[in-house]
């Protein structure tokens, strides 16, 4: 197969790969994700191990 053959395969198999994707996930709710500026700050999570307190 020539270089553009197998260029043309990779993105037809990324673009239905991106498309099942897209109908498979859920819905991103932006109200909830954390603002990347603000990662970081505020109060530790809890549940895990190293978020214990000492």
């Amino acid at each position: 197969m020539k270089t553009w053959g197998l260029r043309t395969v990779f993105w037809v198999l990324f673009a239905v790969f991106m498309a099942w994707d897209y109908v498979a996930s859920p819905p991103v709710d932006l109200r909830r994700e954390l603002a990347p500026f603000a990662a970081g700050s505020g109060h530790a999570t809890q549940g895990g191990h190293c978020s214990m307190p000492d």
